[in-house]
């Protein structure tokens, strides 16, 4: 309750009129200012997914400008509610009498199902890896066994020793490059309901895998990122660990860098299907399906600019001139590139991949791919008489941070050409 001094006759009247005046004034001009604030954001919010459903699918900057947008408002309402409910300020009720926020808060909590909170996960670490953005990203790890990373531990150090011991571990972490944020009209008709609906989170519920032939199945019998909660399991190699910078080296990897990883766990023999009672791992054909690309070849001109570039640093610190970082390098992208990273079109005669730009080279289409801080560009040629894609051939590599059409959005650096 608010203390009010004691003052006799009318001027106690007076006095306490005044008071409650100016602060139902503050708190007019305060709720109004929030109605204010609401409406900017759900115009800006409308504004961006308006430009997003124009755009064609991918990583389009719109994606990730609504993400931020949603990720800025969170903020803001997360610090609003701290600002006017943590202190415990008093605050006035529809009768005019004054209510203590704690009180207000307990009740709500009580009122909230236990079931429909949600988990808060703590970061405990961040993967450095040399996928920068989701094209070029291995489908699982095991295909790019060359891959190099490192989780760059926020935790004591103290926490992972031992772990250098085993040959394998779990990553649990988010897939925070996804771009299917959900919309707002979804978002608001959760709050409305007060229910907490993963399902929110999802456009589809079956989609096509990229090597399924067309196929369509459950979006949860597949390994696709996206899901009711965007939360990754991954299996990676343990190299070694750097206690005095706090990483823990890893291979094999399948990571986005920039990945916030919230549990490391070490894989162990149960984990292997088999290993006790026998029983082979079974999975349908179009996931067991081998569908590598026959070769990839390294134009000249790419070797000497991938040599420089690590030369220069500009692969650092994963692939470096004292660490083997050029053989390291071109084995990596070779490996990329021979599971055919080009965006998928399951409408299209070419399933395998099309085309994201459009772009030809002498009359040849060509393609790009992120690696670290370096553009890779490659063609893909048909063999069998032009039956199927065989041969890759890598045609230069080149620095994109001295190109003049990069872009940063949410951290994640997007080619605009």
């Amino acid at each position: 309750m608010l203390f009010i001094p004691t003052v006799s006759g009318s001027g106690a009247n007076i006095a306490g009129a005044v008071l409650f005046l100016a602060m139902a004034s503050n708190y007019y001009s305060y709720h109004r200012r929030q109605i204010q604030l609401k409406k900017e954001y759900e115009r800006r919010i409308a504004k961006l997914e308006e430009t997003r459903r124009a755009e064609r699918t991918g990583r389009i900057r719109a994606e990730m400008k609504l993400r931020t947008v949603l990720k800025n408002k969170k903020e803001d309402d997360d610090n609003t509610t701290k600002t006017t409910n943590g202190n415990g300020h008093a605050r006035i009720g529809r009768d005019g009498e004054d209510r203590n926020d704690d009180n207000d808060a307990d009740d709500t909590r009580t009122a909230v199902d236990e079931q429909l909170r949600p988990l808060v996960l703590h970061r405990i670490g961040t993967i450095k890896s040399p996928f920068t953005k989701r094209m070029g990203t291995p489908r699982q790890g095991a295909l790019v066994p060359s891959g190099r990373g490192y989780i760059q531990l926020d935790v004591p150090v103290e926490s992972v020793m031992g772990l250098e011991n085993y040959s394998h571990a779990w990553i649990l972490f988010s897939f925070h490059a996804n771009t299917d944020s959900p919309s707002s009209s979804s978002a608001m008709a959760s709050n409305k309901t007060n229910k907490l609906c993963a399902w929110s989170n999802l456009s589809k519920t079956k989609i096509r895998p990229p090597r399924g032939n067309g196929i369509k199945v459950g979006m949860l019998a597949t390994r696709s990122p996206h899901r009711p909660n965007n939360i990754g399991l991954s299996l990676v190699r343990i190299s070694n660990l750097d206690i005095r910078n706090k990483r823990l080296h890893i291979t094999a990897l399948d990571l986005v860098d920039g990945t916030p990883v919230y549990d490391i766990k070490p894989c162990v023999p149960w984990d292997v299907p088999g290993h006790y009672d026998g029983m082979a791992l079974v999975v349908p054909k179009w996931v067991s399906c081998d569908d590598e690309l026959e070769s990839v070849i390294f134009d000249p001109v790419a070797l000497d600019a991938l040599a420089t570039c690590v030369y220069n640093g500009k692969l650092a610190p994963l692939y470096t001139a004292n660490n083997d970082g050029i053989a390291g390098a071109t084995e990596t992208i070779r490996e990329i590139l021979a599971q055919d990273p080009r965006a998928s079109n399951s409408n299209n005669s070419n399933k395998r991949g099309t085309s994201s730009s459009g772009r030809r080279h002498d009359n040849i289409e060509s393609y790009k791919m992120l690696f670290c801080s370096v553009e890779v560009q490659f063609r893909v040629d048909k063999v069998d008489g032009g039956c199927r894609d065989g041969v890759v051939t890598v045609m230069n590599i080149r620095d994109y941070n001295d190109l003049d059409v990069v872009e940063r959005v949410d951290g994640i650096p997007i080619l605009l050409r």
